[in-house]
């Protein structure tokens, strides 16, 4: 099998945000793009690996998020672009997806994300849960996997699974850790879809942050699991105490930093540049909005004083 992982570097971050591309008998097939920002980053690895963008016939997206989907209108004139039935209508007009991300990054849209445009409704292609599509030599089913989006997707061929944001981030040396975000946090849906990975039992598991998983896959998933499990209790008692949005940040930060830090391998001699690097591709604060929103929606119960 010919894969290769492609770094979008992000802001000029290296090992931050990945795009894998599968080599089949009728090109690339492109697992996530990255932001348009990094598209010709994407474009010169390819190129490195022997290939070019017009060789990329299909592009298999976990979720439509701009650091793993905003590129996708650049592949679309030769590519098919297939995505949860969710996904969808915000590829061919994303005005709703730009408002609701421009509420959390505002001026800086542009600067992270580039510039963003509709696919055109010819080129996408709704896939629904445990869907086949046949790309000799593979069938690379599609499997919903919501938690981190309602709308999220990961992708099995053979024994290898490309696992989208479910599957977590892990960055170098550094643990496992789920990207809470807003607005569409579910935790038990997320423990319900790394089950239904462990279930698939993959011999290669790929991450869009950031590339393929080194040592046991199971494991991965245990440490993963754990850690949705007891951030999302933490956040429940931390609002349930009536802890501000504010003082969450400081403390949701030094956390999850210090976790980093302890899980990191002897062999990283700056976990100060490890944390950069988790911060870049996860921001922390991210996760306190996405954990309130979770809790007040969910379980107002749970966090009422």
């Amino acid at each position: 099998m010919s894969l290769h992982i492609l770094d979008t570097r992000q802001l000029g971050h290296a090992g931050i945000v990945a795009a894998t591309a599968l080599k089949t008998d009728d090109g690339i097939a492109l697992f996530d793009t990255g932001p348009e920002s990094t598209f010709d980053n994407v474009v010169t690895d390819l190129r490195k690996a022997g290939f070019d963008a017009g060789d990329v016939r299909r592009v298999f997206l976990s979720h439509i998020h701009f650091d793993h989907a905003g590129a996708a209108w650049r592949f679309a004139e030769t590519a098919t672009i297939y995505v949860h039935p969710r996904g969808a209508p915000h590829l061919i007009d994303p005005a709703k997806l730009v408002e609701s991300a421009t509420r959390i990054f505002g001026s800086d849209m542009e600067r992270l994300w580039g510039k963003i445009a509709p696919v055109p409704r010819e080129r996408v292609k709704i896939l629904e849960d445990n869907e086949i599509v046949r790309v000799p030599p593979f069938e690379i089913r599609a499997i919903a996997t919501p938690g981190h989006a309602s709308h999220h997707h990961v992708y099995h061929w053979d024994d290898n699974v490309f696992g989208g944001d479910i599957a977590g981030v892990r960055i170098g040396n550094g643990p496992p850790i789920p990207p809470f975000v807003p607005p569409e946090l579910h935790v038990e849906s997320w423990r319900e879809s790394i089950a239904k990975i462990r279930n698939l039992n993959p011999a290669q598991l790929y991450l869009p942050h950031f590339g393929r998983v080194e040592g046991s896959i199971s494991e991965h998933l245990d440490l993963l699991d754990e850690r949705v499990a007891r951030w999302s209790e933490w956040f429940r008692e931390k609002i349930h105490t009536g802890t501000s949005e504010v003082d969450l940040r400081s403390e949701f930060a030094t956390l999850e930093h210090s976790e980093i830090e302890a899980a990191s391998s002897d062999l990283v001699t700056c976990h100060s540049s490890l944390v950069t690097s988790y911060e870049a591709a996860d921001p922390s604060y991210m996760a306190v909005s996405a954990a309130i929103r979770y809790w007040n929606k969910y379980h107002p119960e749970e966090v009422t004083p």
